[in-house]
This record gives structure tokens, sequence and C-alpha cells, in this order.
């Protein structure tokens, strides 16, 4: 699964996610929590075992924006942060 216009967030509940919109239809994305992230090539496996690879440069995109506050309604997910620069700057 490739994702444009990416960021990574992690809720209050500590888990991390992949926000971005899909690269093949340009439908927002929002992955399952992140499991593993290498930044040096931007790509990441998440809970479900789907592989995300981050294309482009961060971003955020309308669709990724809708799909996460969605999503964060329907997963009683009150607040977030973005942890875009941070996850960028770990260690794989």
């Amino acid at each position: 699964m490739s994702i444009s216009d990416w960021q990574i967030l992690e809720t209050q509940l500590g888990s991390r996610h992949f926000v971005g919109c899909d690269v093949r239809n340009l439908t927002g994305r929002v992955s399952t929590a992140i499991q593993e992230f290498d930044p040096a090539v931007l790509r990441g496996i998440t809970s479900s075992g789907r592989v995300y690879q981050l294309v482009g440069p961060r971003g955020w995109s309308e669709n990724g924006r809708y799909l996460w506050e969605r999503w964060c309604k329907v997963n009683d997910i009150t607040s977030y942060t973005d942890v875009t620069a941070e996850s960028l700057a770990e260690k794989p």
C-alpha cells in the first residue's frame, strides 16, 4: 500500500498510525497501529501485517483528514499528536 500526503499521528492511547492518500485511487487512508517503521526508506508494517510505503513529501490530504476524523470518532479517540518529525528522526 503506497500513500502520499502522509503523516504519522499518535493517539492518546499511544498507538501510531499512517494517515494519507492512497496513490492508486486517491482515497483517504488510515492504517492500523504501526508495529515497525524504517524512516530511511519510509516503509512500515502495521498490526494488520500490511506494508505501507510512504511516497513523496509528508503532507495532509483532505481525504486523509476526513477519514482520520471519522476513524477517531468511531474509535473514541479524543486527542492525537502529529509525531511525523519525531518518527523520521528515530533509528529503526
